[in-house]
Parts: C-alpha cells; structure tokens; sequence
C-alpha cells in the first residue's frame, strides 16, 4: 500500500463507541474501527476511494499536508538532566546514546501498541478518552 500524503487522525469516540479514523484534508472522509488500526485501515480505503472519485472526475485534489519520505532522523531537544540519564543508561548498556534512544523508543511504541491492543479488547468503559493519534 502506497503511504497517504493527508494527515490521519483516530481518536476515541464514546458517542460511537468505536474509534474513528479521519482525514481532515478530505471532508466527510472518517471511518470507524474497534481498535485504532482498524479505524485507521478502513479510513485509509475511503480516502484512496475519495481520491481516485476525485481524479476519475477531473476534481482538483486537496494539496497534501504530510510529507511521507522519512529520513530516519531527527533533531530532538530535551532538558540536559535527561540527557544525562539517557547517556549514563547508554553507557550501562554498553551501547551508543542512538541506540539505547531507538530501543527506549521501539519498546515504548511496542508498550503502547499492546495497551491499546488489550483496552481494545476490554468493555467500552475501559477505552481511552480523547485519545489521538495522528499517523
């Protein structure tokens, strides 16, 4: 699947009981889903759906308003007390600064990836309110 150029957006919805995946970019595009990726995938089609509609018609398409080639790095600030703990935990380790951020942060989208995947599976009453996503 080819990536969206069109900001995404999925956040809780307690009316809907679901969670709902829209693009802004593409009015009354917005799907829903019992888990995050499941909003997100069903939005992903009805915006390739809108998209190609538009195109087939001759429709001027929305600019786009994600830039989607990903270069693998990033400038990040942070106070200089954790960036002295990050650099201590790298030194533990016996790996780079770089490394140890990359696998702290793996760790954490795979920690977040299962609680969503767990609240998912749990009643209504356990989803996250207001939470948001933007891919």
């Amino acid at each position: 699947m080819k990536p969206l150029r069109y900001r995404l957006i999925v956040e809780w919805s307690d009316e809907d009981k679901a969670f709902v995946a829209r693009v802004p970019a593409l009015q009354g595009c917005a799907a829903h889903g019992e888990s995050p990726e499941e909003a997100t995938r069903e939005a992903r089609i009805a915006a390739e759906g809108i998209l190609t509609s538009m195109a087939d018609h001759g429709d001027a398409l929305p600019p786009e308003d994600v830039a989607v080639d990903y270069s693998g790095q990033l400038r990040l600030r942070l106070p200089s007390s954790l960036h002295e703990r990050l650099s201590r935990l790298a030194a533990a380790e016996g790996v780079s600064l770089n490394q140890e951020l990359v696998a702290l942060l793996a760790e954490g989208c795979g920690a977040s990836a299962t609680k969503q995947k767990v609240e998912g599976s749990e009643s209504s009453a356990g989803k996250p309110k207001g939470r948001r996503k933007v891919a």
